[in-house]
């Protein structure tokens, strides 16, 4: 079994081996996540050069992979269709503990990337632990065909009742404060008040009234 988590990669360099569209692809997502990303590869996408040059966040270098480009990365991604280079790239990834992903290849790999879909604050991932990354894509779609399309406006009323909770109401255990939270998530007319009230600017004389 794997263990999930939400890695903060903002700031950090993540290399990525490889210059086609599953590279493409890989880089476009991790900048959307705040990585400084360096692509390694003879020969790249006119795309991906393309949207490297207007993003200073991407930097390519043109050339074949060579031992010590994993040096200084949180995490590295080889996005190849050569089994011997993901082996090379995975040994020296492992050999300096950082996590290596080789797309298409769960044997040079140490972490599976999930199917995933964004909104707003909401993140959710679905993963078969490489088994069928299909199959992940399948379910990842039924979910977002269930989640409500104002999701992220309820979830930034939410973000705010928290905060207020936190700062305005500190006599309050924070046992108490998940409580209140736990009750306005659960009660669908009490979370249609709380986004009500955050639009209004009223969501502190809401949350008073729950006291």
């Amino acid at each position: 079994m794997l263990y999930p988590i939400m890695y903060n990669i903002k700031g950090k360099r993540v290399e990525v081996i490889g210059g086609g569209q599953v590279a493409f692809r890989k880089v476009k997502d991790l900048v959307d996540s705040g990585a400084e990303v360096v692509v390694v590869a003879f020969d790249i996408l006119p795309e991906l050069e393309e949207y490297a040059s207007s993003n200073k966040a991407v930097t390519i270098v043109k050339r074949k992979y060579q031992e010590g480009d994993c040096a200084g990365s949180a995490l590295v991604f080889s996005a190849t269709n050569n089994h011997e280079v993901n082996r090379k790239v995975y040994d020296e990834a492992s050999a300096l503990n950082i996590p290596i992903n080789a797309v298409d290849d769960p044997d040079n790999s140490s972490f599976y990337v999930p199917s995933f879909f964004t909104r707003g604050k909401l993140l959710v991932a679905v993963s078969t632990q490489g088994a069928s990354p299909a199959m992940a894509a399948k379910v990842r779609r039924l979910i977002e065909q269930s989640i409500p399309q104002d999701i992220e406006i309820t979830l930034d009323a939410l973000n705010e009742a928290r905060t207020m909770l936190k700062e305005s109401y500190r006599n309050l255990t924070s046992g108490q404060r998940s409580e209140i939270l736990k009750a306005i998530v659960t009660d669908e007319r009490l979370l249609e008040q709380a986004v009500k009230a955050f639009k209004n600017n009223t969501l502190h004389e809401f949350l008073k009234s729950l006291l």
